[in-house]
């Protein structure tokens, strides 16, 4: 009974601190996320070249086939 109780407390242990670890992992990850986010926010946005050109759109798009 003993030896059981040793080795459960072992697992819990090791489970605690394998939660642990993927804890501080996912803390990292989101951090990094977090200023990949305020990065994106601080950027200018672009605009979008104008399309001035005299032909017509139709060749914009594809046409479906029958």
């Amino acid at each position: 009974m003993s030896a059981q109780i040793v080795k459960l407390t072992a697992s819990l242990a090791e489970s605690e601190r394998r939660r642990v670890v993927e804890q501080e992992s996912m803390s990292e990850t989101i951090q990094q996320i977090k200023e990949q986010v305020m990065n994106l926010a601080r950027r200018p946005t672009t605009s979008t070249p104008d399309d001035t050109h005299d032909e017509s759109d139709e060749d914009d798009y594809v046409e479906l086939t029958p």
